[in-house]
């Protein structure tokens, strides 16, 4: 049988929407934008919808970690428009984090920024579990099937002990970690005004180019219809004239 740990009191130790089965199954589930319900999905430790690619991803990697009894994290359910926190959870777990922005590596999420966990975390993280990428699933039987082969794979509880996120160096949050609702915006609200200008602008030649698109197909057609008139106007002597001599011979 593989070899299991104690779990911290009150585990998990941050709060979210989420459901808990076993503290010591192997196996944790990622709905993403979709709502699963553990008693369809037996034997697994938590499971639970992760709407945000920066604070959703760290409360689920701070739950994951305090309990080295997961060792795979499945994530299925429909993608998060925007967000995209399933394919940055996925992104982090293969590419980790930029050292010095803390942004996701190789990911389309639309603030991807891992500010509240130290790297340390998400080393722990990337070594103890295996994500598994059932992106787009909500298939139960697809699930429990891939829950089942997870749990014939269990290579036991990670050998560290449970990792509890501290907040900065000194302060302890242990049981009690405390993460804020949102990433304060601040720092990113340039690149996101930046981002807008750009947008707009952008949308702007693009208007202006169908106009122009648009003006010169016209002013072809009118030039065409011109040159059309005049041609015939300035054949029209040479045809009544053609018709009145030629037809008198």
């Amino acid at each position: 049988m593989a070899e299991k740990k104690e779990v911290p009191d009150g585990w998990p130790l941050v709060t979210g929407d989420y459901e808990v089965g076993d503290p010591e199954s192997c196996v944790a589930i990622s709905s993403t934008g979709s709502y699963f319900h553990i008693e369809k999905l037996p034997g697994i430790a938590i499971q639970g919808p992760d709407k945000t690619e920066n604070i959703g991803l760290e409360k689920m990697i701070t739950n994951i970690i305090s309990n080295p009894n997961i060792r795979f994290l499945i994530v299925a359910g429909a993608e998060v428009p925007g967000h995209i926190s399933g394919g940055s959870m996925i992104a982090l777990w293969k590419n980790g984090i930029d050292p010095s922005s803390h942004k996701i590596i190789d990911t389309t999420g639309a603030i991807p920024f891992i500010e509240n966990l130290p790297a340390e975390a998400i080393e722990r993280f990337q070594k103890q579990v295996e994500v598994i990428d059932m992106m787009g699933s909500e298939d139960m039987g697809a699930l429990i099937a891939k829950v089942n082969e997870l749990k014939g794979r269990d290579p036991g509880a990670y050998p560290e002990d449970p990792m509890i996120v501290k907040a900065g160096e000194e302060e302890a949050v242990g049981a009690l970690l405390a993460m804020p609702l949102a990433m304060p915006a601040s720092p990113y609200m340039e690149v996101i005004n930046k981002a807008a200008t750009d947008i707009c602008y952008k949308s702007q030649l693009i208007a202006r180019d169908q106009k122009l698109s648009s003006g010169l197909a016209a002013n072809a057609i009118l030039g065409m219809l011109a040159g059309l008139i005049v041609v015939i106007v300035f054949l029209l002597p040479l045809i009544y004239w053609a018709l009145l001599y030629g037809g008198g011979t």
